[in-house]
């Protein structure tokens, strides 16, 4: 019995180790849904509820919808491939109020603004005449495929005698949006 006094504390830490452990399986089987884990590490009906959210990309089909020209200019191109939401951002508001526009004659849209020069800007549609634009696609950096556009900006303002080298219009000196032919 001395043995037991002895290790007394030893068993009451082991008992309440083991009831905060079946405690801890008991609130896992009440907080894990029944569908977690059958498709992989995640509850297999978020996919449903995935779905059931609204896109909020625009395919480009929607903008050309009322841009025609645009997608005419674009034909053949080497941007034609590029979607619009890349240098014009997503344009949910613009698409839902020309959706209303439609319907109603009063409404009117409002001219895209100007980008801020924030990839991650939270503008829902803006005209992008920057040269980071389109040096994030073209800008040569290590791993582009070889076969791709790309160009060293100093070498290629130098050779093409850019006026405004530092201009964050530079590329458009040359270069249009759509149709990129120089």
């Amino acid at each position: 019995m001395t043995s037991f006094n002895d290790t007394r504390h030893l068993w009451a830490l082991g008992a309440c180790l083991a009831a905060v452990g079946l405690v801890g399986m008991v609130v896992r089987r009440e907080m894990v849904p029944d569908d977690f884990g059958t498709k992989g590490p995640y509850r297999a009906s978020a996919l449903d509820d995935i779905a059931a959210q609204p896109s909020l990309f625009q395919a480009d089909a929607t903008c050309h919808a009322c841009h025609a020209s645009v997608e005419h200019e674009r034909a053949g191109k080497s941007h034609e491939t590029v979607s619009c939401a890349h240098c014009h951002g997503l344009a949910v508001d613009h698409v839902a109020m020309a959706r209303r526009g439609a319907e109603d004659p009063t409404v009117t849209l409002p001219p895209a603004a100007e980008w801020d020069g924030d990839f991650l800007t939270k503008a829902d549609l803006y005209i992008s005449k920057d040269r980071a634009t389109c040096l994030s696609c073209h800008e040569a950096v290590v791993g582009m495929p070889a076969d791709f556009k790309k160009i060293d900006v100093a070498l290629h303002l130098e050779e093409q005698g850019a006026s405004e080298p530092l201009s964050r219009e530079t590329c458009f000196e040359c270069h249009g949006g759509h149709d990129t032919a120089p």
